[in-house]
């Protein structure tokens, strides 16, 4: 008995020294939010879609916040397709991947020549409502070689929520 009320004595003390204190993970203006600031949504070409020529496909990202958001590019000639992490997949396996693509996502191969990454950083605001619509072409980041049905996802962290924002799916049947 003189243990609990001891024990219990001890946790009350350690309450009262830690009220009014802040952990600096949740000091600041505002706390983080629990739901992604953004949406992603893709938006493919007309079919019939074909091997021989470029695989365009949109991006539109809107914010959905209801207040304005800061977005990071980077000062990058390919800044739209380094702005998101994309996966192409035929019947569950990753698709081979460029030499653009394995720079832009760190997964270099041994056999890649060396680039000194140019570009930095800049953040833009957007207010609620359709930030922006990017087209990038699918055979800058995927050596797409046969025809078959393709699945495309693209994903980016929000980093007010913490979350990983995923886009719909979006199915691309690829002809000769």
């Amino acid at each position: 008995m003189r243990v609990i009320i001891s024990f219990l004595g001890a946790a009350l003390f350690l309450a009262e020294l830690s009220l009014g204190q802040t952990s600096p993970k949740t000091a600041g203006p505002s706390p983080q939010s629990p739901s992604p600031a953004f949406v992603i949504a893709l938006d493919g070409p007309a079919p019939p879609v074909h091997l021989d020529s470029p695989i365009n496909v949109n991006i539109t990202v809107t914010n959905v916040s209801g207040k304005a958001i800061w977005w990071e590019w980077d000062r990058h000639q390919d800044a739209g397709y380094k702005a998101f992490a994309f996966l192409l997949t035929k019947g569950n396996q990753e698709m081979e991947t460029t030499f653009l693509h394995r720079k832009l996502s760190g997964r270099n191969r041994a056999d890649d020549p060396v680039e000194v990454e140019t570009g930095s950083p800049f953040p833009v605001s957007y207010p609620p409502g359709k930030m922006f619509t990017i087209t990038i072409d699918l055979k800058r980041l995927y050596e797409i070689k046969e025809p078959g049905v393709y699945t495309l996802y693209v994903s980016r962290l929000d980093e007010n929520s913490k979350t990983t924002v995923h886009s719909n799916t979006l199915s691309l049947k690829i002809v000769p």
